[in-house]
């Protein structure tokens, strides 16, 4: 690796060769004249070469300190840049948030008016997505994600279990129950994302039964796309329940057999630290808590 010479001869370089003027330096950095001279000295010294050319009133950069200036200066820029972005509330009336197309779609979005209506000075972009975010590059403030809440670097907040319950278009089951020994006999959607994978053997263990694969008609490893399926009435499915529980609710889903059981992963809201700590994320927890509580 190599060696670099002290930050602050670096930073007393850069004033000092911005305003051609050691005193300009000294201000900047609320140190003595003397105090840049011995920086800019020792720079020189860690290089072997001259920066500047010492004039009795000015100071002149040499080719090599003119050169090395544009380095150190964008330097800088670039370090001050990062730094910016790791700023909680650079940004305090706009709230970026990001989550699963799936949860953004079939739980947020429909209550999101409510949030609004309380915090009318904030603007909310929402930004679902799969893969995990970038924290300082994108700009985001907060995520809801859906899994066991590890999530190495990052604060992360219980925030809503999930559970997975079976339903259907009433289309396929009447207005009746099914039994669980029915269950192999009709037509199925599933979800065969990674989260899913160990819920589906276990739902077949927990009820005693075991479902064909010819009883498959459809694997999806999206949830929305699962949802759709299901409204559609191409079949029974397991699925989360968050997703389905306003459809549920408003009658254009049923549960055709009693079960649930819970979820292997749960949803999560999580940033760096310093984001919990701003009013716009701050806000946002209170709200999107009370929604469940």
């Amino acid at each position: 690796m190599q060696v670099l010479p002290p930050l602050r001869a670096l930073q007393a370089f850069r004033y000092a060769a911005r305003d051609l003027s050691f005193k300009a330096a000294a201000e900047a950095l609320n140190i003595s004249n003397a105090a840049v001279s011995s920086h800019i000295r020792g720079l020189e010294e860690f290089l072997g070469i001259k920066l500047f050319v010492r004039l009795t009133r000015e100071v002149k950069l040499t080719p090599e300190g003119s050169r090395l200036s544009g380095f150190i200066e964008t330097g800088f820029q670039e370090i001050e840049r990062g730094i910016a972005s790791f700023a909680p509330n650079s940004d305090p009336t706009n709230l970026k948030v990001s989550t699963l197309p799936s949860f953004a779609n079939r739980w947020l979005m429909p209550r999101i008016s409510r949030f609004q209506e309380r915090y009318p000075q904030l603007k909310l972009s929402i930004m679902p997505g799969f893969s995990l975010v970038d924290f300082q590059g994108d700009g985001v403030d907060l995520a809801i994600r859906f899994g066991k809440g590890n999530y190495p670097g990052l604060e992360s907040r219980f925030f809503m279990e999930e559970s997975l319950v079976v339903v259907c278009h009433e289309s396929l089951a009447g207005n009746h129950k099914v039994k669980p020994s029915d269950l192999a006999n009709m037509p199925w959607l599933i979800d065969d994302s990674i989260d899913m994978q160990g819920s589906w053997l276990e739902f077949q263990k927990a009820l005693g039964i075991s479902i064909p694969d010819k009883a498959i008609k459809l694997s999806v490893n999206e949830a929305s796309a699962q949802v759709e399926a299901v409204l559609a009435g191409r079949g029974i499915s397991l699925i989360r329940h968050t997703l389905v529980a306003d459809m549920l609710e408003d009658g254009l889903l049923i549960q055709p057999i009693d079960f649930s059981m819970p979820a292997e992963y749960h949803y999560y809201l999580v940033a760096p630290e310093a984001k919990f700590r701003t009013e716009k994320v701050r806000a946002f927890v209170s709200w999107i808590s009370s929604e469940i509580y």
